[in-house]
């Protein structure tokens, strides 16, 4: 079977692939990974073969472009907003509504390079990111069957639609008209990571997977393996933030004071850039550097962290406490379900004009103080852990192409076979 793979050129966008085209390619299927030129190193890096469709959308041109600059400078939205839109204010509403035009405004950027793939490699699966809506114009043009997978956030972004309808943007329903070909709504399934306690309740079939943590190439220091003589707390600002700009680590040295005063040992997992602000580090502080966090998690009290779907995942599936600093809607979302489960906590990190690092410091004290967000914590893990692994999913991914008429050799092969 051949199995294409596309996401937009965002790294926290790719990684929950992975693990899928990993376990594809060991049960013997052909996969490509198919992006714009920005992310094909990263693809490679992770072992798979990268394929550029052309070169990267001006993502951050689009954002001001299409009125979202104030996306990442947000207040607390209302609670469980996702699931009833009419909470929300006009500012709110309409800042939805640009993003999805700049989600589909990112697919017509891609398109014409991957169907022309699509059409020469011929597919008989794809699996898009949920936002990487040129790879439902790939499958509507070929035929193949789609499946969409999910970066842990706790709802199916419905972004090409209106909100709080079924109906889909014009803008959508143009991407496809170039190809004369009718559009394509919705994916067979979607591939979810996140546990079903998180989520936000939705009509979409969701197919559970459990969580394989990778947020790119990287080595196990020694020092992970001795003993931790005091309670660790990790501090990340993830993959995404770690791209947006200085602005969203403003809030590190003052968090690193505050966390300094709690008598533990401090873990600082950022960028070289961000660490580089920095400047000197209070004793307390140990530099880890981007390091894969799921090495260094198990051993930590608690984790601090701006709510990417990367980082909450693979904090989950440890059991590792989390404290939550949102500055963006869908990372608020995850905040308050993460808090609803007790698993953790929530800041909107906009909320704060100043007190903030005090704030953060007081949230760590309480999950060390409590044992309730462990115990929670531990739950979660085990919740993701009796879901199925992707290498348990392949056959349901084969089942789906050849329930559409797209079985590839290496089914039939295997068919052949047995």
């Amino acid at each position: 079977m051949r199995v294409l793979f596309t996401t937009w050129a965002w790294p926290s966008h790719l990684y929950p692939m992975v693990p899928f085209a990993w376990a594809l390619q060991a049960a013997g299927h052909e996969v490509r990974v198919a992006t714009t030129a920005g992310l094909v190193d990263a693809v490679n890096r992770a072992g798979l073969t990268a394929v550029d469709i052309g070169p990267d959308p001006d993502l951050p041109g689009m954002a001001t472009r299409d009125g979202l600059a104030s996306w990442h400078s947000q207040k607390r939205w209302p609670r469980d907003w996702w699931s009833d839109p009419r909470r929300l204010n006009c500012e709110q509403v309409e800042l939805l509504r640009a993003l999805g035009g700049k989600q589909i405004r990112m697919a017509e950027a891609m398109a014409d390079g991957l169907v022309d793939l699509a059409r020469r490699w011929r597919p008989d699966l794809i699996i898009h990111d949920a936002v990487t809506f040129a790879g439902a114009v790939a499958g509507a043009v070929t035929g193949a069957p789609t499946v969409a997978t999910m970066w842990g956030s706790t709802a199916v972004p419905r972004n090409e639609r209106e909100l709080g309808t079924d109906q889909p943007l014009p803008e959508y329903h143009a991407l496809f008209e170039p190809f004369g070909v009718e559009p394509r709504w919705d994916p067979v399934f979607w591939l979810d990571p996140c546990p079903p306690s998180l989520r936000v309740p939705g009509p979409h079939r969701r197919v559970s997977y459990r969580y394989v943590p990778y947020n790119g190439p990287g080595s196990m220091p020694a020092w992970v393996l001795d003993p931790v003589t005091r309670p660790r707390v990790c501090l990340t600002w993830g993959v995404t933030s770690g791209r947006i700009g200085a602005g969203a680590a403003a809030a590190l040295p003052e968090t690193l004071t505050a966390l300094a005063k709690l008598g533990v040992e401090v873990l600082l997992a950022v960028t070289p850039g961000q660490l580089d602000a920095l400047g000197k580090l209070p004793k307390e502080v140990v530099a880890a550097g981007p390091i894969p966090l799921h090495q260094v998690l198990p051993t930590c009290a608690a984790v601090v962290h701006q709510g990417g779907g990367g980082t909450t995942m693979t904090a989950a599936v440890c059991g590792t406490p989390q404290v939550i600093l949102s500055p963006r809607p869908e990372q608020m979302m995850t905040g308050d379900r993460l808090e609803d489960v007790g698993a953790g906590l929530h800041l909107a990190q906009n909320d704060f004009a100043e007190g903030l690092g005090e704030a953060i410091g007081e949230a760590v004290a309480r999950i060390l103080d409590d044992p309730r967000f462990r115990e929670q914590a531990m739950a979660l893990r085990a919740e993701m852990l009796a879901q199925p692994s992707p290498a348990d999913l392949v056959p349901e991914l084969c089942a789906v192409a050849d329930s559409q008429g797209h079985t590839g050799d290496a089914v039939r092969h295997e068919r052949q076979r047995r």
